[in-house]
């Protein structure tokens, strides 16, 4: 290390403890992020504004539930669009095929998805590294074959919500946009709570481990196979009530949309941009990553249609580079579960 890196490093340690904003407890980070986010539909009416809030809300939720297994238990799956499509297809079919409301349909669009997750899990777990990642890659890929071919659910066309059901609280269709927004930051904080208190429990100290070294986590009796499952059936509950309000958010849902190969590679970047194994890193890259492609998208479209995947690939190519670990780094495990305060060394990362 350089004398000046050291010196700029030390500056940094120094500032912040002269700031105290290291000693802000998580928990306080959490709760004024989203009271302060509450009163963003009253900030503006338009489209674009209150439709990408929606959308940044819904994927932090979703950057929790894939960083519950790829950033805590560290299996890079690349198939979570599989259990996301399942959860939407299963309450848009509960509720046009056997009028369930969508109430019912998310928890059961959850539980299958937590079903299909352990399913994959327990077939996908035996292998390593980028083995696994191909796996759930291909298993994603098929199931899309599988959908875009199955008339029953509308094949490549998709399945469409009745437009006489909008308005109908039953349906959990609303004509106000504002109204979705709320429910999705309800999702974002019900899902951020649940990783908060993964991070400090047994759970998620063990997944750590398996994630740091598996021979050695499992020398000390941990089971990493069955840890990796509670991880997996957890992170697809979410991933299906993500895909279910989606579903609930557009009232419709085809292959394209849900299982494109692309939606496997944003739920991974969320929480690479953000931080892998953090509380609040699936937050930040859902912050810079929704955005950005939105407004790539739709301001930009046309002559500037995949700019997003530009600046996205310039991003992730400088964050390999000067941050490999994402924006906020990971806490020491040790230091997590007794609360002892990083040393200087330590102290350079971010409470995350």
């Amino acid at each position: 290390m350089s004398g000046l890196e050291q010196h700029v490093r030390e500056s940094v340690a120094k500032i912040g403890r002269q700031t105290g904003l290291r000693s802000v407890p998580l928990s306080y980070v959490i709760l004024a992020f989203f009271a302060a986010t509450l009163a963003i539909p009253s900030l503006s009416t338009s489209y674009f504004f209150l439709n990408t809030a929606i959308y940044a809300f819904l994927f932090i939720g979703l950057g929790h539930s894939w960083n519950v297994i790829g950033g805590y238990a560290g299996q890079i799956s690349l198939g979570h669009a599989a259990m996301f499509a399942i959860g939407g297809y299963t309450t848009a079919v509960l509720f046009i095929f056997y009028d369930v409301t969508p109430y019912v349909g998310l928890v059961a669009g959850g539980l299958l998805a937590a079903v299909a997750g352990l399913a994959l899990g327990a077939i996908t777990f035996r292998l390593r590294y980028h083995y696994f990642s191909i796996a759930t890659l291909a298993a994603s890929l098929g199931m899309s074959i599988v959908f875009l071919r199955w008339d029953w659910i509308g094949g490549a066309v998709g399945l469409e919500y009745p437009l006489a059901e909008i308005g109908n609280a039953y349906a959990f269709a609303f004509r106000d946009r504002r109204l979705y927004f709320y429910v999705m930051w309800a999702f974002a904080l019900a899902t951020t709570l649940f990783v908060y208190r993964l991070h400090t429990s047994k759970l998620g100290i063990y997944l750590r481990a398996i994630d740091m070294d598996q021979e050695l986590a499992e020398n000390a009796g941990i089971s990493a196979f069955w840890y990796k499952m509670y991880a997996m059936g957890l992170s697809s509950f979410i991933a299906g009530v993500g895909g279910g309000l989606f579903a609930q958010y557009l009232l419709y849902i085809d292959p394209q949309t849900t299982l494109k190969l692309i939606r496997n590679v944003e739920f991974v970047l969320i929480a690479v941009i953000g931080g892998l194994g953090t509380v609040l890193g699936p937050i930040v890259g859902a912050l810079i990553y929704i955005p950005t492609r939105e407004y790539t998208r739709t301001i930009l479209s046309g002559s500037h249609t995949g700019l997003d995947w530009v600046i996205f690939g310039t991003i992730l190519v400088l964050l390999s580079i000067y941050k490999p670990n994402g924006l906020i780094e990971r806490r020491p495990v040790i230091g997590d579960r007794t609360g002892r305060k990083p040393n200087s060394s330590e102290g350079e990362s971010d409470d995350n």
